[in-house]
C-alpha cells in the first residue's frame, strides 16, 4: 500500500499500471515486478516486506498465511500493523502482554502504540 493511499483490487492495479510497470521505455528494470503463473497444487512464499498482488484468472480457492516472528523486522512489522489494522493491534499487544512480555517491550521501544478502540 501506497501511505495515505487506500489499497484498489488487483484488477484494477493491472488495468492502470501493469503496461506502465512493464515497459522497458518509462519503467527502470531494478523496479521492474517479478511475475510468477502458479500452476494448482504450487506454492508460493512473498518474502517479508515484499509488496505484492493477486489476480486470479479462475475460479480459485486460496489459503494464506502471514508469518509474524520475532527474528526477523519485528518492529517494522509492528508499527505496519498498528497503521494499517489499530484495532488489531490492540487485542495482539493485549496478548503479547500476557504471553510474551519480551516483544511487547519490543513494541513499546517502537514509541508507536495501538490505538482504537479497546480489545474485547
Amino acid at each position: 500500500m501506497i501511505d495515505g493511499k487506500p489499497q484498489i483490487p488487483s484488477s484494477i492495479w493491472f488495468y492502470d499500471y501493469y503496461s506502465k510497470v512493464t515497459n522497458p521505455a518509462i519503467w527502470p528494470e531494478k523496479w521492474r515486478p517479478v511475475e510468477v503463473l502458479q500452476q494448482p497444487g504450487e506454492t508460493v512464499f512473498v518474502p517479508n516486506g515484499w509488496a505484492h498482488l493477486v489476480l486470479n484468472l479462475e475460479f480459485t480457492v486460496a489459503v494464506t498465511h502471514n508469518y509474524a516472528s520475532e527474528f526477523g523486522p519485528f518492529e517494522a512489522m509492528w508499527k505496519q500493523v498498528v497503521h494499517d489494522e489499530p484495532e488489531f493491534a490492540q487485542c495482539w499487544f493485549k496478548a503479547m502482554k500476557r504471553q510474551r512480555p519480551d516483544l511487547a517491550k519490543r513494541m513499546v521501544s517502537t514509541g508507536i502504540g495501538p490505538t482504537g478502540t479497546e480489545c474485547s
